[in-house]
């Protein structure tokens, strides 16, 4: 069969509930677009609401739990096969440009090529003041503790970062190519600092309304802790008019290199394949709450589009899909040799074709330091409790282990701001939800493996020290003096330098 030219273009921490598409206020023209010229999975979920283990369970079609990725400080073994490999063997040029933060040596994992490396760490040890040099004010606001300290319109290093990886992948799609291309281009954006191009900010600042759950109590104990108790209202007004700034940069970014790509697939008589994907989402004000690491709908749904050659127009498919399906489902598409049984992902390419999908539950886990506190920033001897989603239908549970009194079922279709906790009052539905939680649930493999790699994480971090390369791996370091500045129009601001 004829292998198409394949196009994953993926952003960091991109909710679709602010899109466009997902009806959201943020204009996503071409985002749109693609939903109308193909297929879109409107409730597609992160496997973990954090960027290291979401991009392995997207890669390898494993959930954390077989993989034991739960954390920023955690690598997929070199000895475990991701869904490029299974291209590499089909005869596919297996193409990185960008992020994928990867830790560690390796930073290929069955990537033949990478353009445009990370902005990340890749290193067990973080460059603090590496960091610090080449951010300057934005340099904490990478982190979701800090990240409301600079809020606003102006420049940022995510966007010159961005350009950058855009800039590799137009050159690399101008260029001929013999073997057929699985390209990924991967930014940075919408993840915070949140600042946006000053004119997209300055569209959104009057468009924005507060979360109606922005004074919403967060009573589960395990999640207080995430909410900034100092943020007022206008917090969350500049943070969302930002974030809805990045999102339609995104889309921007997203239309540049998708019609390069067109281009590049016309001069070579290539068929093609395009699909927009991220991460994980961002809370945003929700619950007082910004960045992800939780498990509400904000945090934990992302984004999942394909359009292209032979792929069904203006389906909008609205049962649950999971992250971990991207691999199983190209693979399908280009009659590669599929990945291996045990994977937890499955190929949605039959969808793509117009057939019925697959009715399933998906679902997402997370670990919760419990021993947060005086011993919290420790990488040994951390206490964990095992956070798991189950999504079926429109149904929704939450739960975490040794906390199950505080459990939480949504119905996501009435309650999509996830406000009415039906844990009593639908005890059919929260039984039958339970009853898949508690079959699916990996909490003793998943803590007996996070600790195992918290040890881990600090031994190669003494090596990495104790050798001289703790900051010596690839990675971008070129912001400009004029985005390491309190942005033009600025809320706080920062005194860093």
């Amino acid at each position: 069969m004829e292998k198409p030219d394949i196009l994953v273009f993926m952003s960091d921490q991109h909710t679709p509930l602010f899109s466009g598409f997902g009806g959201g206020i943020a204009e996503t023209p071409f985002m749109d677009e693609m939903c109308r010229t193909g297929t879109s999975f409107t409730e597609t979920y992160s496997a973990c609401p954090l960027c290291v283990p979401a991009r392995a369970s997207m890669l390898t079609a494993l959930r954390p739990s077989k993989t034991g990725i739960f954390t920023l400080s955690d690598a997929i073994p070199d000895t475990t096969p991701t869904f490029l490999h299974n291209l590499v063997e089909a005869g596919y040029e297996t193409v990185l440009i960008g992020r994928m933060h990867f830790v560690g040596q390796d930073q290929r994992h069955g990537f033949t090529k990478r353009l445009a490396s990370d902005m990340t760490p890749l290193g067990w040890t973080r460059p603090v003041k590496a960091l610090a040099e080449e951010r300057g004010v934005f340099s904490r606001t990478f982190g979701a503790k800090f990240s409301t300290e600079v809020i606003g319109g102006g420049e940022s290093p995510v966007q010159h970062y961005d350009d950058h990886v855009v800039e590799e992948a137009l050159k690399y799609l101008s260029e001929k190519h013999e073997k057929p291309q699985f390209i990924c281009v991967s930014i940075y954006a919408p993840h915070f600092p949140y600042v946006a191009p000053e004119a997209l900010f300055s569209k959104y600042i009057n468009r924005v309304t507060l979360p109606e759950s922005f004074h919403d109590e967060v009573t589960h104990p395990l999640l207080r802790h995430y909410v900034n108790k100092g943020a007022d209202e206008s917090t969350a007004l500049w943070a969302q008019a930002a974030y809805c700034g990045m999102v339609e940069r995104t889309d921007q970014l997203l239309e540049k290199v998708a019609g390069a790509f067109d281009r590049h697939c016309e001069r070579n008589d290539r068929k093609k394949v395009i699909c927009y994907i991220s991460d994980h989402g961002d809370q945003c004000g929700d619950r007082r709450i910004f960045g992800k690491e939780t498990l509400f709908e904000r945090s934990v749904r992302i984004p999942l589009i394909f359009s292209g050659d032979g792929i069904d127009p203006g389906v909008a498919i609205n049962e649950p899909a999971s992250i971990m399906d991207l691999g199983p489902t190209l693979l399908e598409m280009v009659g590669a040799e599929a990945m291996d049984d045990d994977v937890d992902g499955i190929s949605l390419a039959h969808v793509l074709h117009g057939e019925e999908p697959t009715r399933r539950h998906v679902y997402s886990e997370f670990l919760e330091r419990t021993d947060r506190g005086e011993k919290y920033g420790t990488r040994t001897g951390a206490q964990y409790s095992y956070g798991l989603m189950v999504r079926e239908g429109p149904y929704k549970l939450i739960t975490y282990s040794g906390y199950e009194m505080y459990d939480m079922l949504f119905d996501t279709a009435n309650d999509p701001d996830e406000r009415c906790n039906l844990m009593s009052s639908r005890s059919d539905v929260y039984a039958r939800l339970r009853k898949i939680a508690d079959r699916i649930s990996m909490q003793g493999q998943a803590v007996r493996l996070q600790k195992k790699h918290d040890r881990a994480a600090l031994l190669f971090a003494r090596y990495e020290e104790a050798a001289g390369i703790a900051d010596g791996i690839e990675r971008w370091k070129d912001n400009p003096s004029t985005a390491k500045v309190n942005p033009a129009i600025c809320l706080n601001g920062s005194s860093n330098k």
